[in-house]
């Protein structure tokens, strides 16, 4: 062979090479020459995308509701602009790993289903954090093989044949979406504010990276077809599926024929049953005219057909003939294919399922989709028993089964991956379906919205599970406003209890002040009046508005001090001299004071004559006429001022909050702990967002949240799914409906993913 031939022929041996870094073979440079290319392109779009991460926060920040989260985007704005570089630099240095290494493809054999699911090892484990940054991965994933696929299918077979795996069975694209969106989550990981943070920045990263991964694929397989790498590419179906829609058991015609243009239908698990045709597959030029040209994929039976493709493809069909009630067929032919009454199927009732098994569909399937249904029936066995839905959103839920079983049997990855979109949307809507009040009625705008993404599911779903990705964006859009809407109720919930609280502290705190102080050591009855009066309402007031800790607080507590010792009998030279030489402040603090509550001026300048009178009869040594010292045996007494006195009149608008019948008392110290019992520590383990299900008085059932939970009384705060004030408990109350069987915690862990872990575990024991 010519010099010049061997140097276009690729050496299939050297991606064991590859693996451990790229050596220098025609088909590892061909790679490395992909590699740099595809590195300059996304260094060149990640840089592009850094350059807006200040604009994105900042936009945030001025729309954000509160000075804390305003300032989380100010800290983040400066902390992307000290590690910039470095994500860029992770980033390009973790797609270069990944390539150089290659990406295994974690999947079980084609034979049967694995039932090693590491990822479902930790069913309810996963962090939150790590869930929503594996569904907006899955997202961009999903969506960049959605856009991408005519030049996604043309670039997996071009890598596939470099790196001797044609189908990408054991190994991934190390240029696929896959690939790039891990490289960059891992670079992410610098970010420390926080998990919104880390999604603004996928935001971007989808926007300004993943939106033009298409642009650089298209270049990717011009590139190597000016290489001579797969120059022209067929693919051909070993034997022709069974259109969506056809009824099981039509023949299918004859030398059917997809769309020349594009891949086969549902790209992504079809390589396993396409076999390669045409010219050879090695490194020849490029026909005329063939650089750049899409592929060509033709579907043909063959003689050496796989039963395992037509029949999977055929009982799909079958399955999008039943999920739509049987639509064109005729009882008889409804009972002989599956013994399925199409009334039962729209009920969601009934687990139909088990009756699916034993139907000649399943027979079409073989071992692995036997297995299947046996999974997603033990599944929905799970979740048509589940309490903590009420009936009717279980029925909703329940009409799911056969889009869940057909997506079980094209997505093997729906079982292993917890971000798969399939079950992130019934994850949603099963959570919220336990939020729902079953008394609001079928006329709730939620209970409206799950019914109709259901609805959808059933009328359209056939083969593109794109759909579920499209509806989980649409009822999370629908949720998000939902919970503004009860975010705000439940902050002004929140905000009035936190009010009366305050109140109530201050009232406490300003009775254990002067209640020491108005007993034996005031003598005068107009000082006493005083101080149990105006002088604890001003106290009040600065307590609730600026805090005990304050220093018009103390100044004031001072002033009390002052006055009551001004007006005591001074024995000595110096206390005389002491009490003339701070007169003048202390009259000007209490004209102060009462001026601040507007206490009328006439009543001032009496009171101050009235002192200053007392305070010449304590410097001359003549005791004060209405001295009456209270008897020793009599316990001190705080009077209150007669309510229709002008102090009270005055200082009622300015704080309601001290009249007798408004007046807010905390509970009182000495209550003994409560019981240490099992309901007792349930109520204490109880977080701000469980659902709880309450039992009225009348008998009635409230589901309701908690919201809040009072940290200087320890008052539970529920709300209901709008934000409104369901009731608020003390702990006690909480254990004692708990004892007498009135309150259960509702379950909102993601209910498919401990669906699928039951069902494996069902499944193993047989």
């Amino acid at each position: 062979m010519p010099d010049t031939a061997n140097e276009k022929v690729v050496s299939l041996d050297d991606y064991g090479q590859m693996r451990r870094g790229l050596g220098n073979g025609p088909g590892t440079q061909a790679l490395r020459e992909v590699r740099e290319l595809a590195s300059t392109r996304l260094k060149q779009q990640v840089g592009r995308m850094m350059e807006k991460v200040d604009d994105a926060l900042f936009a945030r920040a001025e729309k954000a509701e509160n000075n804390m989260a305003q300032t989380t985007y100010f800290d983040a704005m400066r902390e992307m602009r000290i590690i910039r570089e470095d994500i860029e630099e992770d980033f390009i240095a973790g797609f270069n790993v990944r390539f150089n290494q290659g990406v295994p493809r974690k999947k079980g054999s084609d034979q049967s289903l694995s039932l090693s699911f590491e990822d479902d090892a930790s069913i309810g484990l996963v962090g939150k954090d790590d869930m929503e940054e594996d569904l907006a991965v899955a997202n961009m994933v999903t969506k960049t093989r959605g856009t991408c696929t005519q030049s996604l299918y043309s670039l997996d077979k071009r890598i596939g044949f470099l790196i001797r795996d044609p189908d990408l069975e054991q190994w991934q694209n190390p240029l696929g979406p896959e690939a790039i969106c891990d490289a960059f989550r891992e670079a992410a990981g610098r970010i420390e504010t926080g998990l919104e943070i880390r999604l603004v920045i996928f935001k971007l990263f989808d926007q300004h990276v993943i939106c033009h991964l298409d642009e650089l694929y298209k270049e990717i397989n011009q590139s190597l077809v000016r290489m001579g790498v797969l120059p022209e590419i067929r693919a051909t179906l070993r034997k022709s599926a069974l259109p969506p829609g056809t009824h099981p058991g039509t023949p299918p015609a004859a030398g059917s024929q997809a769309d020349p243009t594009g891949p086969p239908a549902g790209y992504g698990e079809a390589p396993a049953g396409y076999v390669m045709s045409g010219p050879a597959l090695g490194l020849g030029g490029p026909p005329a005219g063939a650089a750049g040209d899409p592929p060509v994929a033709t579907y043909a039976a063959g003689a050496h057909a796989n039963p395992a493709v037509g029949g999977i493809h055929s009982s799909l069909a079958a399955l999008t003939f039943l999920q739509h009630g049987g639509a064109g067929g005729s009882p008889q032919e409804q009972a002989e294919h599956f013994g399925l009454d199409s009334s039962v199927i729209a009920s969601g009732q009934v687990n139909i399922l088990h009756g699916i098994k034993g139907s000649p569909l399943a027979q079409e399937l073989g071992k692995a989709g036997d297995m299947t249904i046996d999974i997603v029936a033990m599944l929905f066995d799970y979740i048509l028993d589940e309490p903590s839905i009420p009936d009717a959103m279980r029925a909703l839920i329940g009409r799911l089964q056969i889009p869940v079983l057909k997506v079980a049997l094209m997505e093997r990855e729906f079982f292993t991956r917890k971000s798969h979109p399939a079950r992130q949307l019934l994850n949603r809507l099963a959570a919220n379906a336990v939020s729902w009040d079953e008394s609001l009625g079928s006329d709730d705008p939620l209970y409206r919205k799950i019914e109709s993404t259901v609805q959808t599911i059933v009328d359209k779903f056939e083969d593109d599970t794109r759909l579920f990705v499209t509806l989980l964006e649409e009822l999370d859009r629908f949720l998000a406003q939902e919970e503004e809407r009860a975010q705000v109720r439940t902050e002004r919930s929140v905000r009035v209890m936190q009010g009366r609280e305050r109140l109530a502290v201050a009232e406490a705190t300003t009775r254990e002040e002067i209640e020491p102080r108005v007993g034996e050591q005031v003598s005068l009855d107009f000082i006493r009046a005083f101080v149990t009066g105006h002088w604890k309402n001003l106290l009040f007031l600065i307590c609730t508005r600026e805090g005990k800790d304050s220093a018009a607080w103390r100044q004031a507590v001072a002033t009390m001090d002052d006055l009551i010792w001004s007006v005591k009998p001074k024995h000595s030279l110096e206390e005389r001299q002491k009490l003339i030489a701070m007169q003048p402040a202390l009259l000007d603090a209490l004209r102060q004071g009462m001026e601040r509550l507007s206490v009328p001026g006439n009543e001032r300048d009496d009171f101050i004559a009235q002192l200053v009178r007392a305070h010449g009869r304590t410097t001359a040594k003549t005791p004060p006429q209405e001295q009456a010292p209270a008897p020793a045996q009599a316990p001190p007494t705080a009077p209150t001022p007669p309510a229709a006195s002008p102090t009270a009149e005055a200082v009622a608008p300015v704080v309601p909050t001290l009249s007798a019948s408004q007046e807010i008392r905390p509970p009182a110290t000495d209550t003994p702990p409560a019981a240490e019992d099992a309901c007792s520590k349930k109520v204490q383990a109880l977080r701000t967002g469980d659902w709880l299900e309450v039992i009225n008085d009348d008998g009635s059932i409230m589901r309701a949240k908690l919201s809040w939970k009072s940290p200087i009384t320890g008052t539970y705060l529920l709300t209901d799914r709008q934000g409104l004030k369901a009731g608020n408990y003390t702990h006690e109350e909480l254990a004692g409906l708990l004892r007498r069987a009135r309150v259960r915690l509702l379950n909102r862990a993601p209910l498919m993913d401990r669906a699928v872990g039951q069902a494996l575990k069902e499944y193993q024991k047989r």
